[in-house]
């Protein structure tokens, strides 16, 4: 028996995704057969050619052309009257509205991106071109030009490196998405995904897992699970973070066991796939395999059991056999590696990054050093992202002096809290190991707030931390959040204060505006602690749309894009002072220079603009 495990789009295209090479070798380790296909990667390949993208504007261009017509005789009152017509009359507006918007610069104009696309796909991957700043932020503005035309045909749904955007007038319910899966009007994955499950159907497998870890992807992984269950014999498998998250919302919907998947995998998957092997090859029945939803005799879905707790040091090596890291947008691979299970602090009462965890588990750091080696030697990899909600200082600090003592050439960056163990002594130890950016949990200057989030860190200490890492040497980028609960617009203020003033240590920022998730702690405090209600966007969506006592959601959007603006406008000519997912090519690029070097670069180019 053979398993086949797919990444589907959208996810940043840079880099392997840690959970399908990861299962597919706890299969292998267990005696079975299993392949590997990143169908994100190649997606992108896919629509980012020049004969692809010309193709796109000759649709488009008819496209326009009939829906102009039809809407100017039918509909011509559509820009006065836009609420007063259907969800599907409206999509068509949106559609004629993107495109007529892209038109307007003249279609010689979208062929000259077109045409610039091959040489700007190639610069994120020569290491020659990738290093010149000018270079790769021209190249990145090309192709966020250039997906812009691939998407157009299907709009208003779009897709760029950082998301996938679907149709903004629908929520996320699902008779919705399953119109989504199914309409090529907007879904831009049914004919690449149909050309490739005609190659799947081609080899024996029985049984194929598709990975979604995030919203971005539930069509796309949705779309393809479909149409393997009409094109192969396989069973369909779908899990990851999203599946995780929404399991009582899709085990609502018997219906998706019928038409799109045979089975749902929820929590963690490292030994519920290898007894779901087991299934497949007919040695044991479905009632034995953990964590499994799916569909009984009498048509009512239903949850097998939850695993045991996880041996997490017995979890296989990441088996990367069958990659082609020539394919992705990189100039060589930044490997995401998981060195500990949940988060060891795991209070913050607006996360939900703890949800569907069973406990904080770490690795023996022997074993993680072992680990380091064996990629190294044998894959010649020696970038990594290491991919933990947050490592405990004094662990790190003693894997960092392991690294040290084993002379591992490798850099990397994390997640971390700002804990006051992180001392200068500390810092240059993880930056000699290796270390080049940490991302920060800054959250809010308020200590009022921060208490109120349960951050459980000593404010007063951060800014200290913030300067010991960049005295060593590292990169800081500082994660904060807009409008929490009853924080006023002052202190709101006070936080971006506090980046404006301390450029000198705070190198990236990644601002974000408060949302109340839905397997968040906050969550169950509705009527409470600020939150006056909250509304749903979709059964599907994990974030609500709140009501709270302080900033209202709109002004929080408008107070982060006018921030990012500012920051943008101001260095314009820097490199990542406004970072949302590009931390793979930061790295290389601090693995290469000194952190001196990319926090003072200067452009007489407006680098800034480029990015997103």
């Amino acid at each position: 028996m053979k398993m086949l495990f797919i990444y589907p789009p959208q996810w940043n295209p840079t880099s392997v995704y840690l959970s399908v090479p990861l299962l597919a070798s706890q299969v292998k380790n267990a005696g079975y057969e299993a392949d590997c296909l990143d169908l994100n990667v190649k997606f992108f390949n896919h629509i980012l050619n020049s004969d692809h993208l010309n193709k796109a504007v000759d649709v488009c261009v008819e496209k326009h052309r009939k829906l102009g017509k039809l809407i100017a005789e039918k509909y011509p009152d559509a820009a006065e009257n836009f609420n007063s017509y259907s969800i599907e009359e409206q999509t068509m507006f949106l559609k004629f509205k993107k495109m007529s918007e892209m038109l307007a610069g003249g279609v010689d104009r979208l062929r000259k991106t077109a045409s610039k696309t091959d040489d700007a796909v190639s610069v994120l991957r020569n290491e020659k071109d990738f290093y010149v700043p000018e270079k790769l932020f021209a190249a990145k503005k090309v192709i966020l030009q250039a997906l812009k035309i691939a998407s157009l045909p299907f709009a208003p749904n779009e897709i760029i490196f950082d998301n996938y955007f679907s149709n903004p007038l629908l929520k996320q319910d699902w008779v919705n998405i399953d119109s989504q899966c199914k309409d090529r009007e907007v879904n831009m994955f049914i004919d690449f995904f149909e050309n490739y499950a005609q190659k799947i159907s081609e080899s024996d497998y029985g049984c194929i897992c598709i990975s979604v870890p995030d919203l971005s992807q539930l069509i796309p992984a949705f779309t393809l699970a479909r149409i393997l269950k009409n094109r192969t014999d396989a069973k369909i498998c779908i899990g990851g973070n999203y599946i995780t998250q929404n399991m009582r919302d899709f085990m609502n919907h018997p219906e998706i066991f019928e038409e799109y998947s045979d089975f749902l995998s929820v929590g963690d998957g490292e030994t519920a796939i290898i007894e779901l092997a087991r299934f497949i090859s007919g040695e044991t029945e479905l009632t034995q395999v953990p964590n499994m939803v799916y569909l009984n005799e009498e048509n009512q879905t239903v949850f097998t059991y939850e695993s045991k707790k996880l041996d997490f040091e017995n979890v296989a090596y990441l088996n990367l056999d069958g990659y082609d890291f020539s394919e992705y947008f990189s100039p060589e691979p930044v490997l995401p590696i998981q060195l500990s299970k949940g988060c060891y602090w795991g209070k913050c009462s607006f996360c939900d990054y703890y949800y569907g965890q069973q406990c904080f588990d770490i690795k023996n750091i022997e074993r993680v050093i072992d680990e380091f080696r064996y990629y190294m030697e044998k894959y010649n990899i020696r970038r990594f992202a290491f991919i933990d909600e947050a490592i405990p200082p004094k662990y790190y600090v003693k894997l960092a002096q392991a690294i040290i003592d084993a002379k591992l050439d490798i850099c990397y960056y994390s997640f971390a809290r700002l804990e006051k163990e992180f001392t200068p002594e500390a810092m240059k130890t993880l930056q000699k190991s290796g270390a080049r950016i940490c991302l920060w949990g800054y959250e809010a200057y308020s200590e009022r707030v921060l208490n109120l989030m349960n951050k459980g860190i000593d404010a007063g200490k951060r800014e200290e931390i913030l300067r010991n890492a960049h005295d060593a040497g590292i990169w800081n980028n500082v994660l904060f959040i807009i409008g929490y609960p009853t924080e006023t617009r002052e202190e709101i203020e006070q936080t971006l204060d506090f980046v404006r003033n301390n450029r000198d240590i705070v190198n990236s920022v990644t601002p974000s505006n408060f949302s109340l998730k839905k397997n968040a702690i906050l969550h169950d405090e509705i009527g409470k602690n600020g939150i006056v209600s909250c509304k749903t966007n979709g059964e599907f969506y994990t974030v609500c749309k709140d009501e709270i006592e302080g900033v209202p959601q709109h002004i929080r959007r408008d107070i982060r894009r006018d921030f990012h603006l500012e920051l943008i406008t101001d260095y314009s000519g820097s490199i990542w002072p406004v970072n949302y997912s590009d931390f793979d090519l930061l790295l290389l690029y601090l693995s290469k220079y000194s952190l001196d070097y990319v926090a003072n670069y200067k452009s007489e180019e407006n680098l800034t603009l480029m990015f997103r």
